[in-house]
């Protein structure tokens, strides 16, 4: 009979199956660069999840969703992060030191934390102000301003304040001497993108226009960035409602992997108000079933298989119950327009999967005698 595998790796390869999940959910993306980057930013956590220490995974959804977007912040911020070109268009810290400073420390400069306090701080206290307007502050605002400031990379005393900063108006906002116009338009985008996350609503709307009028872009800049954002909307929606499916369709019969893995990426990849439809589903319990009914590009195909496959091994299958979920894998791969798409994804995700754990392997604690 088999030895069971140490429990120390089979922890880690959750946290490292995790890890996968919220890099493609986030960035609509399979590319083994980007895991690669988030794996080498994680590795204190992972190395610690595989000596033995308590892993971190999206089960504890509150603290590992702030710590995965800080971690994804320098290689690509996260999508449904609001102000995602803010940071785009660097103003963060947490790549470090820039230039040819890199060269000689890892610690940025006072100039650099300087200005990403400045800049940065606007652009939370936008973000603050558009998601504040409607008169309340809803989990999903204070999530999206929690992994925004933990981006951002400050030094832990001025994440703080900002952080406990209360929300301002968007009339009584501080535009700050010398905001480049680049980083003017991001945080116009984020703030239209912010207004768009529960629907319309005029007060929200009102408020990103005050905000775009007080940093003095020119009118049709203004109407640009709320087509932008109004894209991104739609490109989160096109891409995640095929991700939830497809976890729901290759996980079926496992209702608590299903129901939990079909949540987060419904949290991660939807705007709320097209997320509700999606979680309700989960909910109620009903089967999926393939009609074709997604269309997506070859890249996003890509991803929305490669996040399906990260589910389907986050429990650790056996080889038998491996091979009838790439069944059902293939299936759902031949429902988004390409069967052979599937062994593929697997592929690029089991690579990845492979190589890390491999590293980590000397690191677990021997058995007890």
């Amino acid at each position: 009979m088999a030895l069971p595998p140490n429990i120390c790796l089979v922890n880690a390869a959750r946290s490292l199956c995790d890890d996968v999940f919220f890099a493609i959910a986030s960035t609509a993306r399979l590319d083994d660069g980007t895991l690669r980057a988030l794996a080498k930013r994680r590795a204190p956590a992972l190395q610690a999840a595989a000596r033995g220490a308590p892993p971190e995974h999206l089960g504890a959804w509150d603290t590992w969703l702030v710590k995965m977007a800080a971690a994804m912040a320098p290689i690509q911020p996260p999508r449904w992060l609001a102000m995602a070109d803010v940071i785009d268009e660097g103003i963060s810290l947490e790549g470090g030191a820039r230039g040819v400073r890199s060269l000689f420390t890892t610690k940025p400069s006072e100039k650099d934390v300087a200005r990403v306090k400045s800049f940065g701080g606007f652009a939370a206290r936008a973000l603050t102000a558009v998601l504040g307007a409607t008169g309340s502050f809803q989990m999903e605002a204070k999530s999206q301003c929690g992994c925004f400031i933990a981006s951002l990379g400050l030094p832990e005393e001025d994440e703080q304040a900002l952080s406990k900063e209360e929300p301002v108006k968007a009339e009584a906002l501080e535009v700050p001497e010398g905001l480049p116009p680049k980083i003017a338009r991001a945080v116009l985008r984020g703030a239209f993108y912010a207004a768009m996350l529960e629907g319309v609503d005029p007060r929200e709307e009102q408020a990103v226009l005050l905000i775009g009028k007080k940093t003095s872009l020119p009118a049709e800049e203004i109407t640009a960035a709320h087509g932008e954002a109004r894209q991104r909307i739609e490109a989160a929606r096109a891409f995640g409602a095929p991700c939830v499916d497809g976890i729901r369709w290759v996980l079926e019969g496992e209702k608590e992997s299903s129901d939990l893995l079909a949540v987060a990426a419904a949290k991660l990849t939807l705007p709320m108000n097209h997320r509700t439809e999606a979680i309700t589903a989960v909910n109620v319990g009903g089967k999926v079933v393939l009609a074709k009914k997604h269309t997506l590009d070859k890249k996003q195909r890509e991803a929305a298989l490669g996040i399906t496959w990260a589910a389907a091994l986050r429990s650790d299958p056996s080889y038998v119950r491996r091979s009838e979920l790439a069944l059902r894998h293939d299936a759902f791969a031949a429902d988004l327009g390409d069967e052979g798409a599937g062994k593929d994804a697997r592929r690029g995700v089991e690579s990845f999967l492979e190589d890390e754990l491999r590293a980590l392997g000397p690191l677990v604690p021997p058995p007890m005698p």
